[in-house]
């Protein structure tokens, strides 16, 4: 059960409502609004969790009857049909364990968050590297057709950091839930409809391209 740490959760309507509800944090609530406006996970799906420590959003997607497999470098308290996987979203090694439950996922959703330093432009710059981890991930192991919804902070690599996801999804956009505090520079990346984007990496002095695995291609297919 979450306790309130500072004099805004004692006053917070989302606070109690997440505590009578039994849900582990606040946050849940951002994705049930997520949810209900965008149509981004069903019954069935096959869900992955990435940060989901203490479980909010886990618990939403149990509720909503899909498969979760949750990571998180933090242990997470068992929750019933998630399976929990500790490890850091950066390492290879996490990565392999995620694909060892399921090889690919209907929807990828990540509410992660750096430690706060206060420090605006280090969290900002700190909450980048959270976002294009999962951005990677999602790549690997989402399927075609397949959702994404990860959490940043706001700042100047915000609308970079859109244009390097967008071609990825037919349906894009950025979106604050109401159960967002009016305070917070957080903002969601909203991705539906994924489609693999094949890059290709041009040589210098070649007139032949090569794939990101390093596979001569005699042109750049779309």
């Amino acid at each position: 059960m979450i306790k309130p740490r500072r004099s805004q959760d004692r006053q917070d309507y989302y606070y109690w409502e997440a505590k009578r509800k039994g849900y582990r944090s606040r946050a849940a609530f951002k994705l049930l609004q997520m949810n209900s406006t965008f149509k981004l996970i069903k019954e069935g799906d096959r869900v992955l969790d990435l940060g989901a420590s203490p479980g909010g959003w886990s618990q939403v997607c149990r509720e909503l009857g899909a498969e979760v497999v949750a990571v998180d470098i933090n242990p997470m308290k068992p929750i019933e049909g998630v399976t929990f996987i500790k490890g850091d979203i950066n390492d290879e090694e996490t990565v392999d364990r995620i694909k060892s439950v399921y090889s690919k996922y209907d929807a990828v959703i990540c509410d992660a968050s750096p430690k706060i330093t206060g420090h605006w432009s280090m969290d900002h710059f700190r909450s980048v590297e959270l976002v294009m981890s999962a951005f990677r991930i999602a790549k690997s192991v989402l399927k075609y057709g397949g959702n994404f919804v990860v959490k940043m902070f706001q700042g100047e690599e915000t609308q970079k950091n859109f244009r390097e996801m967008k071609p990825y999804f037919r349906f894009k956009k950025f979106h604050s839930p109401k159960a967002s505090r009016k305070r917070s520079a957080e903002i969601y990346f909203i991705g539906k409809g994924f489609r693999p984007v094949k890059r290709y990496i041009f040589l210098q002095n070649d007139k032949n391209s090569r794939d990101e695995n390093g596979f001569k291609r005699s042109k750049a297919e779309p």
